[in-house]
């Protein structure tokens, strides 16, 4: 049957596991049973009315009781076809049962067939005549069939071995010349129409099998997509939590250093008091990587464009990562066109300097001797700005892998002094986010070129470059009440013991009920609230900030904290226009933000 025939030459077929071809050739040989399905209406209208005009044909010259009888059972064949044909009309063929109607199909096809067949010895006219148009009529008919049941070749072959036979051995019965020529044109005819058919019937399984084949290529490749993107959103989720839970006592351990450094120290403790909060601001600045892969993935970086003068910016940025590099023993140059005249951009100029500090820092980072370039340059209708190092270099197979978070191609031992592997991860998404284009061009053993294309400058004032904010070095007002809420014991401690030296009152506690008894002792409101972002339980700190401004009816001037990297958590402290912070915040930080909310006209002034 054609269920346990394989396409002719399909070499894929031994390729593909039995379980998958077996699959596959049951979906194939539902899929021919359909098709035939469909083609069944003008077969039946076929086997209908040529019938009748055999019958007309014959009339008077075959015998009435055969051609009767014949017609009859025609027409009996043309029904039960047309009853099938109704009863499934609507239930198409399924692996399951298609090898089934498939040998009814066979089946039927090799009934009309004999029945074609067994017109010529039953109704075998008296003139050459009416026998060349039988068998011509004989032949159309097999034509036709061609088209509609090659789709299933055993019935094609059904239908034709009885039909050609049948012509063949009339003719070779008839004996004459003519009868013999028809004959042989006839055999020739059912070779061939035999071998077109096979043929035919190959192209289709093989075009349906490749149907097949893509369909489940793509159902395997939506699944592994959908894989991919929960696996990376399981990375985020663990991310998030790895660097919630490791900042908390970073944080504690960066206040009680800074506490601790207030206190008369020996010579010595002071020397180890001062490695170890070097130590703490380095693992600072690789949270603070995490934390900027973690806004830019939430979209909490919106590029903010205005005219900025170019060569201001790069003299900048240049004078502060100078220190950096002479300290390597290198040379950081800084070429600017020969004009003088200002170059005036619209863009962000805070994402534009941080990519250039990145870049900067990047190629400091792998240059162990010669020269670090910063050159603006013409380039076409805008400009074109270059960080040239004489570096280690990148392979070329590895240049777009540099692009990616975590990938460090020199730093095998994981140096922590060489970062996590985010800063070129860090400037392509901030790039992208300014809608400029960044080139690489490297080799190895001879350096680098960073290329950042800028558009043609723009016509108007530059604003002034805002400098970066300082830290209030000063002391906070004496006997400032401030309210700390966290529920982490050991970050308490540290704030308190911290904000104590600094002169501040505080009350401490992991949420507002715990403060009550104190609060309700205490005169007057607090001057400021410093929460932890998560709480305990459901809460969070924008709940207990808002509980204790509901409480003394007052905007009281407030700062959170947190650890959180997730993306969505990450736009809910943002979204909620509180001074944010995130861990772990030095001792400089902390008093930088404690003026900038004491001294905000009204609540969430950043």
């Amino acid at each position: 049957m054609s269920a346990t025939l394989p396409p002719t030459g399909d070499r894929r077929a031994a390729a593909r596991p039995a379980g998958s071809t077996d699959a596959l050739d049951a979906q194939t040989l539902a899929d021919q049973v359909s098709a035939l399905h469909r083609t069944l209406p003008s077969i039946i209208l076929g086997n209908t009315l040529v019938p009748a005009v055999v019958v007309v044909l014959l009339h008077g010259t075959a015998r009435p009781a055969l051609l009767a009888g014949w017609f009859a059972l025609q027409m009996l064949h043309s029904g039960f076809n047309a009853l099938a044909w109704w009863q499934t009309r609507h239930r198409p063929a399924r692996p399951g049962n298609a090898a089934r109607r498939a040998r009814r199909a066979v089946i039927s096809s090799a009934i009309s067939g004999a029945l074609w067949g067994a017109s010529l010895p039953l109704l075998w006219p008296p003139s050459l005549e009416l026998q060349v148009l039988l068998v011509f009529l004989i032949g159309g008919m097999t034509a036709a069939a061609m088209h509609a049941l090659s789709v299933l070749l055993p019935a094609y072959l059904a239908f034709l071995l009885p039909c050609v036979v049948s012509v063949v051995g009339m003719g070779l019965w008839a004996g004459t010349t003519a009868h013999r020529v028809i004959a042989l044109t006839v055999g020739v005819y059912g070779l061939t129409s035999a071998r077109f058919s096979a043929s035919l019937n190959r192209t289709l399984r093989e075009s349906l099998q490749r149907r097949h084949e893509v369909a489940a290529l793509a159902a395997s490749l939506r699944a592994q997509k959908e894989r991919a993107e929960a696996a990376s959103q399981d990375k985020s989720r663990f991310l998030a939590a790895a660097s919630h839970d490791l900042r908390q006592p970073v944080h504690a351990l960066s206040l009680f250093l800074s506490a601790l450094r207030q206190q008369p120290l020996t010579p010595e403790a002071a020397r180890l008091t001062a490695h170890a909060a070097g130590a703490v601001q380095t693992m600072g600045e690789l949270f603070n990587a995490l934390l900027d892969m973690s806004r830019l993935d939430a979209g909490m970086v919106q590029p903010q464009p205005r005219q900025v003068a170019l060569q201001a910016l790069l003299q900048r940025v240049a004078e502060q990562e100078r220190p950096a590099a002479l300290a390597k023993g290198l040379q950081l140059q800084l070429r600017l066109p020969r004009s003088g005249a200002a170059v005036v951009l619209d863009t962000d100029p805070v994402l534009l300097e941080r990519v250039l500090r990145n870049l900067l820092s990047n190629a400091v980072r792998y240059t162990e001797h010669g020269r670090v370039l910063l050159a603006l340059r013409r380039a076409g209708d805008g400009w074109a700005l270059q960080v040239r190092d004489s570096g280690i270099g990148i392979p070329a197979e590895r240049q777009a892998d540099v692009f990616r978070e975590f990938v460090q191609l020199h730093n095998p031992e994981r140096d922590r002094n060489k970062g996590l592997g985010l800063g070129l991860a860090i400037v392509r998404r901030m790039v992208d986010l300014l809608g400029l284009t960044l080139a690489l061009r490297s080799a190895p053993g001879r350096g680098s070129c960073f290329t950042l294309q800028l558009p043609g400058a723009a016509a108007g004032t530059p604003a002034p470059l805002s400098a970066p904010a300082a830290t209030a070095d000063g002391l906070l007002p004496p006997g400032l009440r401030v309210v700390a809420i966290d529920d982490d014991d050991e970050i308490l401690a540290a704030t308190t013991a911290l904000l104590t030296g600094w002169q501040c009152e505080v009350l401490a506690a992991a949420d507002v009920p715990q403060l009550r008894p104190a609060l309700v002792l205490r005169q007057g409101r607090p001057d400021l609230l410093i929460s932890d972002f998560r709480l305990r339980g459901e809460r969070s700190g924008l709940d207990a900030i808002a509980e204790l401004r509901d409480e003394y009816n007052e905007d009281i001037p407030a700062i959170l904290v947190t650890g959180d990297t997730a993306p969505q958590r990450l736009i809910e402290a943002r979204a909620s226009g509180l001074l944010l912070l995130h861990k772990p915040v030095s001792a400089d930080e902390l008093r930088s933000a404690i003026v900038r909310a004491l001294a905000a006209p009204g609540p969430g002034h950043p």
